[in-house]
């Protein structure tokens, strides 16, 4: 019985690239399930098309990178990107996605004032929250004692989700980022009173 029968077309390719990556050859019986859907030439066909596609599609998202970064329109950017492998519909839906992922990331990178002081207070709201959930923790289970200093893991996490709550930005943003590592330093010190006491 052929492994590989029940593989969709695009899973035998799938498996012959990562066969011919890995291992520099194709197995047999691989070979034998390709040969029975249609000739090997064929299908070896399909896979650089595919290829093509992608390389085409890559080269579609730099321009569309370069055309946002010139700050062009999305209008502009379509009427100044051409292809012969893709779609003029999937041109403009390209632009549209990246567009919207590269915007989105921008902002999110952005630093003002407004992010500062959100952080600023977050820093205090949620290191003191961190902490209390944390010294319940110990109160309440003492065994969790020892384990001490790997329960900043969780204060980190648990201080990012405040923060990021308060500023509306992810940790790539780096006023959240020193404000979630400051945070879990102020419940470190916190953690070294507590057991010093």
């Amino acid at each position: 019985m052929n492994f590989y029968r029940k593989f969709t077309e695009q899973d035998l390719i799938e498996s012959y690239k990562n066969q011919i990556d890995y291992q520099g050859k194709v197995a047999p019986e691989l070979l034998d399930e390709i040969s029975s859907r249609g000739s090997l030439k064929d299908f070896q066909a399909k896979i650089d098309n595919q290829k093509n596609i992608l390389a085409e599609r890559n080269r579609i998202i730099r321009e569309i990178h370069q055309h946002y970064l010139n700050k062009s329109s999305k209008e502009e950017c379509f009427s100044s990107l051409h292809s012969e492998i893709i779609s003029k519909k999937e041109i403009k839906y390209l632009i549209y996605i990246k567009y919207e992922q590269i915007h989105l990331n921008s902002e999110n990178l952005r630093i003002d004032l407004n992010i500062i002081i959100k952080s600023l207070a977050g820093i205090f709201i949620a290191s003191s929250i961190s902490t209390v959930t944390i010294g319940l923790l110990l109160y309440i289970m003492n065994f969790l004692i020892v384990f001490h200093v790997f329960l900043l893991v969780p204060a980190y996490i648990i201080n990012y989700l405040i923060i990021k709550t308060f500023t509306n930005k992810t940790r790539e943003n780096l006023a959240v980022f020193i404000a979630t590592f400051l945070a879990t330093l102020i419940n470190f010190i916190y953690v070294i009173i507590f057991i010093i006491t």
